[in-house]
């Protein structure tokens, strides 16, 4: 066997290892209807915008964030010419999604020699959402909280609530319904 057949059985065994050590992605890991939100103090939503974006428990506008780092979204119905404000208090998840949206993927090309690229192939990163929609009795403005993965195709997962936790920081209070079958 040659040196370049030995690399690519390497590679494509490493591959498989790494690829099974991920778990696949359950509606558990999604808050479920019932769950509550807490938004701990007011947050500004800029003009003509109509999100929020949570990263390592920073509020930041989306140019702020890394994409490939996992992060939350607060969103309200719709933009308005001037910064609306999302006062404190809890809201009900009244419905709870995950999907993969693969609209944001776009193909990597790894460099390599032609027997290793032929083993890994073409890869592509997708967004693993988790998309919570909202109620609130006092602001009828918010819409759904979301937050996004992007992870390699097939092989991702969506965020935890540990994750997710992570991202929103102290300006949210995740509180599930029920702990049963959700990763903290």
């Amino acid at each position: 066997m040659s040196t370049c057949h030995v690399v690519t059985t390497v590679l494509i065994a490493a591959a498989l290892v790494g690829g099974c050590s991920l778990r696949p992605s359950t509606a558990g890991d999604a808050l479920a209807v019932g769950s509550r939100l807490e938004l701990t103090r007011d947050l500004q939503v800029p003009p003509r915008r109509w999100s929020v974006y949570f990263q390592e428990g920073q509020a930041l506008r989306f140019g702020g964030i890394d994409t490939w780092r996992g992060y939350c979204e607060l969103k309200v119905h719709g933009p308005m010419p001037r910064a609306q404000t999302i006062k404190a208090g809890v809201f009900e998840v009244t419905a709870s999604e995950q999907f993969i949206d693969r609209t944001a993927s776009r193909e990597i090309h790894v460099a390599a020699s032609a027997p290793v690229q032929l083993a890994l192939g073409e890869r592509q990163d997708w967004n693993y959402v988790t998309e919570l929609a909202l109620a609130s009795r006092d602001q009828a403005d918010i819409r759904a909280f979301t937050c996004t993965r992007r992870q390699e195709a097939r092989l991702g997962r969506y965020m935890s609530l540990a994750e997710t936790r992570a991202a929103v920081g102290d300006w949210l209070k995740l509180k599930p319904a029920s702990a049963v079958g959700v990763e903290q």
